[in-house]
């Protein structure tokens, strides 16, 4: 028993020089690590990246340099990295087959942040959820309902599944459909729906609002009304809502010349 104690305290005296050497790549190695993520961030926020892509980012390089410096000092320590590569080889396919939802997520946390479909604030959709994105995680996406409900959407649908974001562009087209039953006078209603539309705050001017006849129904003319609404300032289901009360209002006593292809009059108004 003393003669193994002493080999070993031989062994680590030997290995004294290699073991220190092996220490201070170690401290370098995480001074270094933390400039790397700093000046990363730095040069990130000049140029303007959101706040979680400069998280992952800084992440990624201050971990990669640690993987470097730990690498360099098990080397000088006497590891066999050619032993130790292999050995971690096998354990990672293990866990990739043990955790592969938890590593999918992962994945794809990190290429929706670098990619950019949505930020903080967007308005998305999905086929079984839609809400507002309250924070984008590594793991998960935390959405906020129409009902007010937190939902967690895992970022490997996010990445897999079609995703319309209703706020990518600065305005958002809303279409409405209304129908003119025979005996209005069209050219009239025209006037008044467009004027009507025009007249909501938050329907935007450029282009202006657009009123084409969609069909010729048995009872009535099918029209469609469509406007654009900045969503940066506007909820466009408020400004859909005050459009249609204001064409009911404008359009409640109009009466009108307008015939169906069977010569037969009407005298309802016109319907949204």
């Amino acid at each position: 028993m003393q003669e193994a104690f002493r080999q070993f305290a031989y062994a680590i005296v030997d290995r004294l020089p290699n073991l220190l050497g092996a220490l201070v790549v170690l401290l370098l190695t995480a001074l270094v690590a933390r400039l790397v993520r700093r000046g990363m961030e730095r040069a990130l926020v000049r140029g303007g990246a959101e706040r979680h892509v400069r998280v992952v980012v800084a992440t990624l390089a201050f971990y990669a340099t640690v993987a470097v410096g730990l690498v360099v000092a098990l080397s000088i320590g006497g590891v066999n990295l050619g032993v130790l590569i292999g050995s971690l080889g096998l354990a990672t396919v293990a866990l990739g087959f043990a955790l592969q939802d938890i590593v999918s997520n992962f994945s794809a946390g990190i290429v929706l942040l670098l990619e950019h479909p949505f930020t903080e604030g967007d308005h998305i959709a999905m086929a079984e959820v839609e809400g507002e994105v309250e924070e984008i995680q590594i793991r998960a996406t935390r959405l906020r309902a129409p009902d007010g409900q937190l939902v967690l959407v895992p970022n490997k649908l996010l990445f897999t599944q079609v995703v319309t974001n209703g706020t990518a562009t600065m305005r958002r087209r809303v279409e409405v459909p209304l129908e003119v039953p025979y005996g209005q006078d069209v050219a009239r209603a025209r006037e008044l729906v467009l004027a009507a539309a025009a007249g909501v705050e938050g329907v935007s001017g450029d282009p202006a609002p657009r009123l084409l006849t969609q069909d010729l129904g048995q009872d009535a003319r099918a029209l469609r009304l469509s406007f654009w609404v900045d969503t940066r300032s506007h909820d466009p289901g408020r400004v859909r809502s005050e459009v249609l009360d204001e064409v009911e209002q404008q359009l409640g006593g109009l009466g009108g010349e307008d015939s169906p292809p069977d010569g037969t009059t009407s005298g309802e108004e016109v319907r949204a």
